[in-house]
């Protein structure tokens, strides 16, 4: 039973009543929020709508469609997950009190940030909860694919396939990796790559001489410099003009025939049909993507059904401890804004 419902209900006894009225007056003083929508594959799981509440009144994006009168004039932030909901012009013309929109994510290419700072709304991510969780995935990745894991388990799982003892993989102990961008993650994928005894090579538009000595790596300040001497490249670089289409045709051909291609940045850092071209023609022996354009991949795209290609859906945070900080993070960025306090994480306009 709803609390407004339960404060008018005659059999219900005075106690509850008087637990319902300090609830209700409680989620009154909290602020409100614009978000999208539950959905277990595709949005918020239901398990972190509460952290939610913790912090806000939530307005979801189907109610506020259908009632934006109601809403409109309370709403002071936005909590955007995975892109939704979309922040244009017109959606800013009906919230003359918003204040800030918080995006639960590290990047912020979904936003039109010049927008944002036109009306004077500030602007908060997330780089920095989920890069553990992030570089975990990544090196699971490499070994994934270094060891041919959907191949060996459709061998012992699927009755119509031959139990094959002498899949061959790849040895990643003592091989070369190559991480192109070594922010945050870039920098935990080479921590956990020296456990397996790797030489690690990276690429970045900034020299990082600390980290350089702190972990023994070498540095590239040529991306095609560094691509020939690579068993795995592993691209960790944010969306930006100059990394849009940075892997394509001629970097596929400067990579070893045998090397294994990985990427957990962003789908458009890849020329993706000129990587199905270097996967056909056995330009390289593989590729593993945690993002694809589109997402998801229509039913006959090439690259659904290659052998040579491992594809996971966007999922390199998807820890149950990363997600709930990652939202707890957006939501404590979003009250400082609403309360005129410094705003952890927030994005310089």
């Amino acid at each position: 039973m709803g609390l407004e419902k339960l404060l008018t209900c005659p059999s219900i006894r005075a106690g509850e009543k008087y637990r319902a009225s300090q609830e209700m007056a409680s989620l009154e003083d909290k602020p409100m929020v614009l978000t999208s929508h539950v959905d277990e594959l595709n949005a918020y799981p239901q398990i972190f709508v509460p952290v939610i509440k913790k912090y806000f009144r939530i307005v979801w994006w189907a109610d506020f469609e259908n009632d934006q009168e109601r809403y409109a004039n309370e709403i002071q932030g936005i909590l955007v997950n995975g892109g939704l909901p979309k922040i244009t012009s017109e959606l800013l013309d009906t919230l003359p009190n918003l204040k800030i929109v918080s995006t639960l994510g590290v990047g912020t290419d979904h936003l039109d940030l010049q927008l944002l700072k036109s009306r004077g709304i500030k602007v908060s991510s997330v780089p920095d909860v989920s890069s553990d969780c992030v570089a975990d995935w990544g090196m699971t990745l490499l070994v994934a694919a270094a060891r041919k894991l959907p191949e060996a388990m459709k061998s012992a799982t699927d009755t119509a396939t031959p139990f094959n003892y002498n899949i061959l993989g790849k040895k990643i102990t003592g091989s070369t990796l190559g991480i192109v961008g070594l922010g945050r993650i870039g920098y935990r994928i080479a921590e956990r790559a020296l456990g397996f005894k790797m030489r690690v090579l990276y690429n970045d538009i900034t020299r990082r001489p600390e980290k350089e000595a702190a972990l023994s790596l070498e540095y590239y300040s040529s991306l095609d410099k560094l691509l020939p001497n690579c068993d795995f490249i592993i691209t960790v670089v944010p969306l930006t003009p100059q990394t849009h289409g940075m892997m394509g045709r001629e970097q596929f051909k400067l990579m070893k025939k045998s090397a294994i291609f990985i990427n957990i940045a962003r789908a458009p850092v890849v020329q993706q049909d000129e990587l199905v071209e270097a996967l056909q023609s056995r330009t390289i022996q593989a590729a593993v993507l945690d993002v694809t354009s589109p997402e998801p991949l229509p039913p006959h795209h090439p690259l659904l059904h290659m052998p040579n290609v491992i594809i996971t859906p966007h999922m390199g945070a998807n820890s149950l401890e990363s997600r709930r900080g990652v939202v707890e993070a957006g939501c404590e960025s979003c009250t400082a804004a609403i309360q005129g306090k410094a705003i952890p994480r927030e994005v310089v306009l």
